[in-house]
């Protein structure tokens, strides 16, 4: 059911959602945060599942003989096993969040146009004005922060996902 859904794609749904933001007259940054999520929210799910997927049978099945406590359950079998998943899918859905932002920091509902302050509403404005240059600084500005973030937050928990909880 899950895999129905997601083949949806999500950015069907960045209008609907416009139209809603302009009806309610919520601002863009806060609206953009859900466009976003809309469209990053399926690589979480779908890793989330795959690690799920891949815990051995021959775990579960000793989980329910030790009739191990529900909390225990989550805390040793269940959590670690799914977490390297986890972290992959916060990778690759924090990129498909940063590629969204170019196209939901700046959204046409008819003739009413939303704004964000936001590099990719900056990218999105150089690319319309044809600037070259700014072009250049908004993706070299978006790609260092990507690399630093990656270094100091994401590579560490996969470190941390693959000496701890590797199946």
């Amino acid at each position: 059911m899950v895999q129905i859904l997601a083949s949806f794609p999500a950015n069907f749904l960045f209008p609907l959602v416009t139209g809603v933001l302009v009806a309610t007259g919520i601002s863009l940054d806060w609206g953009g945060i859900l466009l976003m999520s809309l469209g990053a929210q399926w690589y979480i799910l779908f890793n989330v599942i795959a690690g799920a997927s891949a815990v051995p049978h021959d775990l579960r099945e000793a989980a329910t003989n030790l009739r191990l406590p529900r909390a225990l359950w989550w805390r040793r079998l269940a959590l670690p096993a799914v977490f390297p998943s986890y972290d992959t899918g916060g990778i690759t859905a924090a990129g498909g969040a940063w590629n969204a932002s170019i196209v939901a920091e700046i959204v046409s509902y008819g003739p009413v146009t939303l704004t964000a302050t936001g590099l990719g509403a900056y990218i999105a404005q150089a690319t319309a004005a044809g600037d070259g240059p700014r072009i250049l600084i908004g993706v070299l500005v978006m790609s260092v922060y990507v690399v630093g973030l990656n270094r100091l937050f994401w590579r560490p928990l996969q470190t941390l996902a693959e000496r701890r909880f590797a199946l």
